[in-house]
């Protein structure tokens, strides 16, 4: 029975939306999802606190609390490095810049 249980509880978990996975808390050592702004909360030894992260980073262990600390998803935004608009210059731009640099335009 228990095994019934466990498979349909990693069933609904799938079946989640993206946003709600999302919303969990993280354990050091898990990889950063989505950037944006995370609450640390502490075992005992500091208030929760707001930190920012950047996605494909891991979350670190605390100094003190170790690997009892999580992290919760408080405002997920994207990192202007992984934001498709602002990923970088144009080609265009790219080639004008060579052009009045003396450089090759190809």
């Amino acid at each position: 029975m228990f095994v019934t249980q466990r498979l349909a509880q990693n069933t609904d978990d799938r079946m989640k939306p993206e946003g709600d996975r999302e919303h969990r808390p993280y354990k050091p050592g898990e990889i950063v999802p989505t950037s944006g702004i995370y609450t640390v909360v502490h075992h005992d030894h500091r208030p929760p606190h707001d930190v920012i992260v950047v996605r494909g980073e891991e979350f670190p262990t605390c100094r003190f609390c170790k690997t009892d600390v999580r992290f919760r998803p408080a405002r997920l935004l994207p990192h202007m490095t992984h934001d498709f608009d602002l990923a970088g210059p144009e080609a265009r731009a790219l080639k004008r810049r060579a052009k009045g640099a003396g450089g090759e335009t190809k």
